[in-house]
């Protein structure tokens, strides 16, 4: 690639009137994901933005006039947490301080689908041309091949990169039918399947609504949230949805993907009060489950977490459109979420730091002191 410049976005209009030009190129980019898309980043940022002391700084990378390349970042300026690195480079949808945190997994650089290091390269040029507005870069949760891994290059003398491993995502590969699915399944689990679905078939009368049969998106959020709360408060767990900011953000963005085809929650309902709910992200043959959340007695008697996911492979083997589903995070590679014969991936956080006095100091404060500060007060509940 020749003739590339580098463009600021800053503001929030810039950013609204993006949306077109944004899609077409998330949706070449071989690294494009709806997490990437137009409408979870701005979305997240119209929720997000007075969430501590943040500013947009999105780079576009121009090939004469045609956009080639978008680095969706923001800087997050939060001294209590990265004294004395507070202006922290990061990606859009990541970075909450309040607790509620969004879980935008799998950013990167949306890179137009053909030698992606020019557009790097650009962006690494750029980043170190205003080098005195950000004092450290954090990006977490990305995949393996990021093209994030290599920003920077070249700079190693100047920049130093910090990759360590963080959890993991677990998938499932669809095979062509659901009882190939359920064969592959250890005995005890697909016996359990079998018979949790036939006690309920028994003992209640039922029905499952979806987003896609006309159920209303803020009903069957409400039912995600409530049953979701009642689940964690159950395992004397926080929800997220207990933050409001997440909750809003989350019914902004639903009714923006709903006409996209891209998002599906299904109700699953006993004497028409709401007793299990899951919440579906759909993108480029992937289905993510993202949230769920069942009412107690009633889950534990007839499995409907279980149910609720192993009816959404089912639906999932019939769309020719998709080929996996997707649990998304867990922090533990031997989680349940293997049980459904699936398999993971690993996932990473990647930091860079600028290599002077301060990250020398923020190193010293984060890593030792806290350490020692951690065990003095250990001492003292003893």
């Amino acid at each position: 690639m020749h003739n590339l410049t580098v463009s600021l976005v800053n503001d929030i209009d810039t950013f609204r009137s993006m949306r077109q030009q944004w899609n077409e190129l998330n949706d070449t980019s071989d690294k494009g994901t709806l997490f990437s898309s137009w409408e979870w980043l701005f979305s997240w940022w119209e929720v997000y933005q007075h969430d501590a002391k943040r500013s947009l700084h999105i780079l576009c990378c121009y090939q004469d006039d045609t956009l080639v390349g978008i680095a969706p970042f923001q800087i997050l300026n939060h001294p209590t947490r990265y004294f004395p690195c507070s202006k922290q480079l990061m990606l859009l949808g990541t970075g909450e301080t309040d607790g509620g945190l969004v879980l935008t997994e799998y950013l990167d650089l949306i890179i137009m689908a053909e030698d992606a290091s020019p557009v790097i390269g650009a962006f690494t040029h750029s980043l170190m041309q205003q080098q005195k507005l950000w004092q450290a870069a954090s990006f977490p949760q990305i995949l393996a091949d990021s093209h994030l891994e290599h920003l920077f290059s070249g700079q190693n003398l100047s920049i130093k990169a910090v990759k360590k491993e963080y959890g993991f995502r677990t998938l499932i590969n669809l095979p062509d039918t659901y009882k190939d699915y359920l064969m592959s399944l250890k005995k005890k689990k697909r016996n359990n399947i079998t018979r949790m679905l036939t006690r309920l078939e028994t003992e209640q009368e039922y029905n499952i609504e979806n987003l896609s049969d006309g159920l209303d998106a803020d009903v069957a959020l409400d039912a995600v949230a409530d049953l979701n709360r009642a689940r964690r408060s159950d395992m004397k767990q926080d929800s997220a949805f207990h933050y409001p900011k997440f909750e809003a953000f989350h019914r902004l963005v639903v009714k923006r993907l709903l006409p996209l085809n891209k998002v599906e929650i299904r109700v699953l309902r006993i004497k028409d009060e709401p007793v299990a709910a899951l919440y579906s992200l759909i993108d480029k043959g992937i289905l993510h489950a993202y949230q769920c959340g069942f009412e107690a007695e009633l889950g534990h008697r007839y499995a409907l977490q279980t149910m609720m996911i192993t009816q959404e492979i089912s639906h999932c083997i019939d769309n020719p459109e998709l080929d996996h589903f997707n649990f998304m995070f867990s922090e533990d590679e031997n989680s349940y979420k293997l049980s459904y014969s699936a398999y993971t991936e690993a996932m990473y956080n990647l930091e860079f730091f600028p290599n002077n006095r301060r990250t020398q100091l923020h190193q010293y404060v984060h890593g030792p002191l806290k350490q020692k500060v951690k065990s003095l007060l250990g001492r003292g509940k003893a």
